[in-house]
């Protein structure tokens, strides 16, 4: 506390209160005077007040709000009538704006603000850019790596030729050459500081032959320095230049548009013209000063329509999967690929389905081509009849076993069963059942075919995992920083005047917080790519785009007991000249030392600086008037710090965190006025 003595406060506050006992009292016919209980004089006193906003002049007065409190009955009732402001409490929050896509949507705040207007209550903007709430999906799908699987039909596209650096076959324009980009072959396309035609940095390819009936998939991978643009045209198609959907958006147009980082270019023509010939030509001279890498490996062109041996057939490795550690990957040179799995736990008759079961499932995924109903065959042996089943589960079906009739003194293959797969991505599942038995390999089919020996020779997809350079990370979420700024502040416009721009940015020793190699869930540190920089970027961000006028503040807490934090604000203030003020919050307690209050106000009333008081509370541990009395007191005390020490034009106003709480707030939960509401009143202004 400040400069007095808790116990003395709780004697003299009723005293405040009893200021004339004769006249409070009441006198009954029998001439006997009964006095008043304390505790009625005091309810009546604290009664007496006006609501709080007539004692504020031109302070702001608000309070943290949700949709519901702004909406409902007796809370939005009694912020309407004491606040000017509401703070929204969740509506703000990133991860209730952007999707893990990156997808806008501003309905839950728009709601918040219609619905505080019509109370006649303006909404406060609290922090647009933090560490903490946020979607960290969408933000580090910006930064993550690409992965992709080679295609299981073979590659029409010789990469050696492009990869050699001959382009043997090919044709380019501009500047365009091969590099190697974080481990992986690529051709690098350079676009200058002017541009003209779109094919004037372009990859043509060679002609390839189109059989009857054709329909090919062509895919490339590619990186892109900053937003771009470019589009693919063709030769032997009856449209030559056409709109597609390139990336899988569902957006069909003329052109793609490149972000930073990884873009994959996928579609699928059987629009040929007759000719029995096709080519294609990359394009990607739109956009200026911007440097593209197509991966060489991901470069493909395959006719889906064709064949890999038989387009009916999908062939799986058993040790090719996610592996249970009770599985043993064993050398036999008679086993497919020359490996196979024993199942090596000493437990036996195990069910999928129960707790700690993992170690004894195998997870697979793969792709299908074709969507339909498929035999599924497994290549196995089991050395007896004690050892010939396993749990199978495909595509998220409960898990079955059957004697399948492994048991052999060789490598056999058996049919067990017939399951759905989708086109695209599937998944299956192989459990223990029974240790002892060898797995070897899979085989999905439309066909009836039974397979002998080994199975058919097929293509092997490759997992292929593409990495971005760091300096393009930076760039990535830069751009992801303004691009959320800019829309949030855009989208609300006038609506919202004053702002924390940048919310909690510095660790206790007063340096720019980072995550440290881990975070939370719905955290996201800034200062992990941008650096220290993107508290001024946010800044310059903000200023650019709001609607002029717009009060902006930096966020911060535990000022009050952190020095090094305060020097860190002090000094952004001082030094970043888009920050208007410092929105300071303050929850306390009755052990909270009013003194290093006062002393921080000095500190941020001497940068000449807006301040604002926000989340404030000061709690109590018991809900008694012996408590609310102490609090009541510092409510007052702090009110008139807060007035006293930041000159008129630099204050900007005081917000609560829980205006209505038993044992933070100004009411009780039941929205009655408690003994603080009148130390907050006096403190505001008004007489005791």
């Amino acid at each position: 506390m400040k400069s007095f003595i808790k116990k003395y406060i709780v004697l003299l506050t009723p005293a405040v209160f009893l200021f004339s006992c004769a006249e409070l009292d009441e006198e009954i016919e029998s001439g006997i005077s009964i006095e008043k209980p304390t505790s009625v004089i005091v309810d009546e006193k604290v009664s007496s007040y006006d609501v709080l906003k007539s004692y504020s002049g031109d302070l702001i007065l608000g309070a943290n709000a949700s949709n519901n409190n702004v909406s409902g009955t007796s809370m939005a009732t009694l912020l309407e009538t004491n606040f000017e402001q509401v703070t929204p409490v969740g509506e703000l929050y990133p991860d209730s704006i952007v999707s893990d896509e990156g997808d806008y949507n501003f309905n839950y705040i728009n709601d918040f603000i219609e619905t505080a207007q019509t109370r006649g209550l303006t909404v406060y903007g609290d922090a647009l850019v933090s560490n903490i709430n946020q979607n960290d999906v969408y933000l580090k799908s910006t930064v993550a790596p690409y992965v992709f699987l080679t295609p299981l039909y073979p590659n029409i596209v010789d990469q050696s030729v492009v990869e050699d650096g001959s382009f043997t076959g090919w044709a380019i324009n501009g500047n365009v050459s091969v590099e190697d980009y974080l481990g992986h072959a690529s051709v690098k396309m350079v676009n200058g500081s002017s541009v003209g035609a779109s094919d004037a940095t372009s990859l043509q390819s060679p002609v390839y032959t189109v059989e009857d009936g054709a329909k090919f998939e062509v895919t490339f991978y590619l990186l892109s320095t900053q937003i771009g643009e470019g589009r693919v045209t063709f030769t032997g198609l009856q449209n030559n230049e056409p709109e597609m959907d390139w990336m899988g958006t569902g957006t069909i147009a003329s052109t793609f548009t490149t972000k930073l980082g990884w873009n994959r270019i996928k579609f699928q023509t059987d629009d040929f013209d007759g000719s029995g010939e096709f080519s294609f030509n990359i394009e990607l001279g739109y956009t200026a000063n911007v440097t593209y890498y197509i991966n060489i490996q991901g470069l493909s062109v395959v006719n889906l329509n064709g064949s890999v041996d038989n387009p009916d057939e999908i062939f799986v490795e058993a040790e090719e999967g996610d592996i249970g550690s009770e599985w043993q990957i064993n050398d036999d040179a008679d086993a497919s690929a020359g490996k196979y799995l024993l199942a090596n736990s000493a437990a036996n008759y195990l069910t999928p389905n129960d707790a700690g079961s993992e170690p004894f499932i195998n997870n697979y995924t793969f792709n299908a081509n074709k969507a339909g109903t498929y035999n599924l065959w497994v290549r196995g042996w089991g050395p007896s009849g004690n050892d010939d089943s396993f749990f199978i589960s495909v595509n998220g079906s409960s898990f079955n076993f059957s004697w399948w009739s492994l048991g052999s003194s060789s490598w056999k293959w058996v049919n067990i069963g017939t399951y759905t797969l989708t086109e695209g991505e599937n998944v299956f599942a192989a459990c223990i059942r029974e240790n002892g038995y060898k797995l070897d390999r899979f085989y999905f089919t439309l066909s009836a075919n039974e397979p002998t020996g080994k199975g058919s020779s097929v293509l092997t997809q490759e997992e292929v995992t593409l990495e971005v350079a760091e300096e393009l990370k930076k760039m990535a979420v830069d751009e992801a920083l303004g691009e959320y700024v800019t829309n949030v502040l855009s989208e609300t416009g006038d609506k919202i005047s004053a702002w924390t721009i940048v919310s909690n940015p510095f660790a206790e020793d007063g340096s720019i917080a980072v995550s440290g190699g881990s975070s939370a869930e719905g955290e996201f540190y800034w200062a992990d790519y941008i650096g220290d920089d993107y508290v001024a970027k946010a800044f310059s961000d903000a200023k650019a785009s709001a609607v002029s006028g717009t009060k902006l503040f930096i966020g911060e807490t535990g000022l009050n007991t952190n020095s090094a934090k305060l020097n860190a604000v002090v000094n952004a203030l001082n030094t970043i000249s888009d920050i208007d003020g410092v929105a300071v919050s303050l929850p306390l307690d009755l052990d909270s030392d009013l003194n290093d209050v006062g002393d921080m106000l000095d500190d941020l009333a001497a940068t000449g600086k807006l301040v604002y008081i926000t989340n404030l509370c000061i709690a109590v541990e018991e809900a008694t008037d012996e408590s609310y009395a102490l609090q009541s007191e510092a409510y007052k005390t702090l009110v008139n710090m807060y007035k006293s020490k930041v000159p008129a034009g630099q204050q900007f106003g005081i917000s609560l965190s829980s205006p209505a709480d038993d044992f933070k707030g100004l009411w009780d939960s039941g929205y009655n006025r408690k003994q603080s509401f009148a130390g907050f009143a006096v403190g505001l202004g008004a007489q005791e």
